[in-house]
């Protein structure tokens, strides 16, 4: 099989996504993640040239098409992966990890875990739009939860690289867990599949009306989360899996997740992008500014950021933990590219968590990012 297991090497140029700088990218897998990546990391692009191949021909195209890019991403999944990062010089994220909260002993306990901005701000909205939930199990308000608001809403979110569940699946599952459905006065205005499995409630599908999905009602989304927390320590459950999330730390649904206390875990899936940032290369740089990520080191997840200007004083430490810091993730690798701070490597503890310090320059701080911060290698 794998001499027909097809892989495509492709170069992507464009401007990074909420952002004017440019990027010149380099794909290299099986598409798993190709329209994620393209959607997410991009405002716009184009593909320069493309070469489709297989696993074992790729390297001579990915060789030759490799020095005109700032990065290289390599998708080419489970175990082939591993075989190819032998050597380390690449980043490896997981692609894909697991969010779960454990909850307190109370609801005044699981409510003290969400973050300071979701219970003054998230909670307080659901309270002032009045929402309310009605679990259900009917069959026929499953399969219109399908129909008119699952499927449009992937649809949306995801494009091209939606991976829909089956009717019968999601039919089947809500049957035996519960559809929470999200009232607004009259009307539902956003759902969702719940089940409960070896004393946690797994949070499956979500899906709201075509007409809502443009412009959503003020935390309808939130308000899910809220009941679906709520409805779990009702049932004596003693946490909530929120399942898979991308492992980029500005990714919108890893914020979203985390602010309700999630712990992250190295626990949904064994496949890894494999990311090679260029030595000497700005827009390289400012790529790993602006798309922080979660790499493996040691068995454990590892947060990786990059500061091309600002300087790594206290504030900007508090400000990286609160915008990226999770429960679950070992240590924080911050690169400075500042030349404000200090050489060499050090560590420091912001609030509950330690972040490593990397001074580097442009012309090596690739190397920096990949040895010293995930092997441990030392400066």
């Amino acid at each position: 099989m794998i001499f027909k297991m097809p892989c495509s090497v492709i170069l992507l140029r464009g401007t990074m996504k909420g952002s004017d700088d440019p990027l010149a990218l380099l794909y290299v897998g099986r598409y798993g993640n190709y329209h994620y990546l393209q959607k997410n990391l991009f405002e716009e692009c184009d593909v320069v040239e493309e070469r489709k191949t297989t696993l074992l021909t790729f390297r001579r195209h990915m060789d030759r098409m490799e020095a005109a890019s700032d990065v290289a991403i390599v998708d080419i999944g489970w175990p082939y992966h591993g075989l190819m990062n032998r050597s380390g010089v690449y980043l490896e994220m997981p692609d894909w990890a697991g969010m779960a909260l454990e909850l307190g002993e109370t609801w005044e306990d699981t409510i003290r875990l969400f973050r300071h901005t979701t219970r003054r701000q998230d909670l307080r909205h659901i309270r002032l739009n009045e929402y309310r939930c009605e679990p259900t199990n009917d069959r026929a308000a499953i399969e219109k939860f399908y129909d008119e608001m699952y499927l449009p809403f992937i649809e949306s979110r995801h494009g091209l690289d939606a991976v829909k569940a089956s009717r019968r699946h999601v039919v089947r599952r809500a049957g035996k867990g519960c559809l929470l459905q999200i009232f607004k006065g009259e009307r539902v205005v956003v759902a969702g599949v719940v089940y409960p499995e070896d004393g946690a409630l797994y949070f499956l599908w979500l899906g709201m009306p075509s007409d809502c999905i443009e412009k959503p009602p003020q935390a309808a989304i939130s308000a899910v989360y809220y009941f679906g927390i709520k409805h779990a320590l009702d049932q004596g459950l003693w946490a909530v899996d929120f399942t898979g999330t991308r492992t980029f730390l500005s990714d919108g649904v890893f914020r979203f997740k985390r602010k309700w206390g999630a712990l992250v875990e190295d626990s949904f899936s064994p496949s890894s992008l494999l990311v090679r940032p260029k030595n000497g290369h700005l827009n390289a740089a400012r790529f790993c500014q602006r798309f922080p990520m979660l790499v493996r080191r040691n068995g454990e997840l590892e947060g990786l950021l990059l500061s091309v200007d600002a300087p790594l004083d206290d504030k900007r430490l508090s400000q990286l933990n609160a915008l990226y810091g999770c429960n679950g993730i070992s240590r924080m690798t911050v690169v400075d590219l500042s030349g404000h701070g200090k050489a060499g490597c050090r560590d420091v503890a912001v609030g509950d968590l330690e972040f490593r310090l990397i001074g580097a320059g442009l012309d090596h701080y690739a190397d920096h990012y990949a040895k010293h911060a995930v092997r441990d290698s030392g400066l």
